[in-house]
Parts: C-alpha cells; sequence; structure tokens
C-alpha cells in the first residue's frame, strides 16, 4: 500500500531523467556535427 504512493512521483522523475538524457544526447550530437571539421583524430 505505501509503495503506490510513491510510483506517481517516481514515474514523473524517471520521465524527467530521460527527457535530460535525450535532450544531453541531441545537444552533445549537435555540438559535435558542427565542429566536426575542427577535430583532429
Amino acid at each position: 500500500m505505501q509503495q503506490k504512493k510513491f510510483y506517481g512521483p517516481l514515474r514523473i522523475v524517471s520521465y524527467l531523467v530521460l527527457l535530460l538524457m535525450g535532450s544531453g544526447i541531441v545537444y552533445a550530437a549537435s555540438i559535435s556535427i558542427m565542429h566536426w571539421t575542427g577535430i583532429t583524430v
């Protein structure tokens, strides 16, 4: 019964974390694509 109470906020937090991870990946990809010519490997 007690576990059900934390399910809502936990679900919101997990979606928020996924959203932040996704935006971080998109941001990193866009930065690397924009500066691709400057990267010398």
